[in-house]
């Protein structure tokens, strides 16, 4: 009985640790007008300091998280939009699904037309920034 009981409390244990570790929610939608492309919705978010709009697309498949997806399906890209002066900033990509940006990523150079470059998803992003979050990134 004291086994089972101990048994018990450790797997209650490791769900518990498992559950607080898993802090990097992923919500895959498909970008509108492309068949194969699709944007972290819970990735989506406005930085305070900027204004500016941190996105992550990729192609392939809508089931996060990204590490459990086939090598050949392309890596994740990240963008910061610049929606008033439809430009954007090229993050590079995350080939690990850790979301992290890369320092000085303010400071990239602003390329002209966020549809280019992040499609549907770009046009989500900026219609919807009133209503994402807004934190402070580093």
């Amino acid at each position: 009985m004291r086994r089972l009981g101990l048994c018990l409390l450790g797997v209650t244990v490791l769900g518990l640790m498992a559950t607080a570790t898993a802090t990097l929610a992923e919500s895959w939608k498909a970008s509108p007008g492309e068949a194969k492309t699709f944007y972290d919705a819970d990735f989506m978010r406005v930085d305070q300091t900027s204004g500016l709009i941190v996105l992550r697309i990729a192609e392939g498949r809508p089931n996060g998280p990204y590490r459990s997806w086939p090598a050949g399906k392309g890596p994740i890209l990240l963008f910061a939009l610049d929606c008033a002066a439809d430009k954007w900033i090229d993050l590079g990509m995350d080939f690990t699904g850790d979301q992290g940006l890369p320092k000085g990523w303010r400071k990239g150079e602003k390329i002209d037309d966020i549809k280019g470059a992040a499609g549907g998803a770009g046009r989500v992003a900026c219609e919807t920034k009133d209503t994402l979050p807004k934190v402070a990134l580093p």
